[in-house]
């Protein structure tokens, strides 16, 4: 295990290794810490959908770092598939945002007033979604058309980031973070079951076991596990010529591997009690989801009766209070910086993340967004409780 580094950057899901693979991109010697595997967290059951589109991101800045993170994967993608040899799935597509009823075409509706002055969208009747895809259920009153959106898979994109990053040279150790060295209120390095690691600057980006880091930070980290699962298919109908979601049926998407995708269930379908069970219960699947995600599916597609189930994927999302990612510096230290909350936006945020965070570490800010306010620690500086279940229902993947 190497003594030092210059960043050692905390978990190993799509989040943390792209900010390893943009901070070695750029020259800095990075150590990645994880104490499990490389995408054993949220990034292994994700569903990998770039969409713009949808109620996760807000107008504004929000909008702004995701329509920045998207662009990112033009280049980004392909330049890790030529690095690794490692095929991502990736594809980019039409995308319809279905609406089965008034009350989705109204919540539909209402983001286009601010989405559609910056993506290639407009509303299109049922009888033009059927003109698409024939097969879609008759009980569709109309769609969003989106001209591009993406999707790739998630597990296999985690493995090619922490391989680059390893080829531009950054170190990959699997061992569990014990405590931080600091001097003062300057950050030296972590303490770990197997020794020490020098640094200069300390990136915590450790998904919904984040907020372990609150004592050792005096500072509060606020992101708790949200469980979600989704359904993997084998549909022996033709694949779906567009991307396809709905406010409140989730994605169907047919991969390149030939799978279909769907789901996927979020903080809506779930009692409080069941939604913050903890980590270990939330990698369990539910025989509740499968039959609703199945029936929202067969809504959807009724020749979905016909599909066999290969596999029920379920695990947590780091949430954070108000479902906006947690980036940047943590105040009162020198050295220490966030970068976890993505809620399910993680896969698609990741790149920016990684930008965002080297930016910080080399220059002190960032102009990857214009403007960071609602993304930074530091507005949780007097956080002392908040009621999570808000932030939950409001996800739809």
């Amino acid at each position: 295990m190497p003594e030092s580094a210059d960043v050692i950057v905390i978990g190993a899901g799509v989040v943390g290794c792209s900010v390893a693979y943009y901070l070695a991109r750029e020259g800095i010697k990075v150590t990645l810490l994880e104490r499990e595997a490389i995408g054993s967290g949220a990034s292994a059951h994700a569903t990998g959908s770039l969409s713009l589109l949808g109620a996760e991101f807000s107008a504004g800045a929000s909008f702004e770092m995701a329509r920045a993170s998207y662009a990112d994967f033009y280049q980004l993608a392909p330049e890790l598939e030529d690095a690794t040899g490692m095929d991502l799935l990736y594809q980019r597509r039409p995308s319809l945002r279905l609406a089965l009823d008034d009350e989705e075409v109204d919540l539909i509706r209402e983001l286009m007033v601010w989405q559609e002055p910056h993506v290639k969208m407009h509303w299109i009747d049922a009888d033009e979604v059927r003109a698409i895809e024939p097969r879609l259920s008759p009980s569709i009153v109309g769609a969003m058309y989106e001209d591009e959106s993406a999707q790739l898979d998630s597990y296999r994109f985690n493995l090619a980031l922490a391989r680059g990053a390893e080829l531009k040279g950054a170190d990959i150790i699997h061992r569990e973070v014990t405590g931080l060295i600091t001097n003062g209120s300057t950050v030296a390095g972590v303490r770990t079951a197997s020794g020490d690691v020098h640094c200069d600057a300390v990136v915590v980006a450790a998904g919904t076991w984040s907020r372990a880091f609150t004592p050792w930070l005096g500072f509060p980290v606020p992101v708790r596990p949200m469980k979600g699962e989704r359904l993997l298919l084998n549909y022996p109908g033709e694949p779906l010529p567009v991307l396809i979601s709905s406010p409140r049926r989730g994605h169907m998407i047919s991969r390149r591997d030939g799978l279909t995708s769907v789901g996927s269930t979020g903080g809506r379908d779930y009692d409080r009690r069941d939604l913050f069970a903890g980590e270990e219960f939330d990698r369990q699947p539910t025989e509740s989801a499968r039959l609703e995600l199945l029936q929202r599916a067969i809504d959807v597609l009724p020749d979905l009766e016909r599909a066999e189930l290969v596999q029920q994927l379920a695990g947590s999302r780091p949430l954070s209070p108000d479902s906006k990612p947690i980036i940047g510096p943590v105040p009162g230290w020198d050295g220490i910086y966030l970068a976890t909350g993505h809620t399910t936006k993680g896969i698609h945020l990741g790149p920016v993340t990684g930008r965002i965070i080297t930016d910080y570490v080399r220059h002190g800010s960032t102009a990857a967004v214009s403007d960071m306010t609602e993304f930074l620690p530091d507005r949780f500086a007097d956080f002392a409780d908040a009621d999570f279940l808000v932030a939950a229902q409001s996800a739809e993947e």
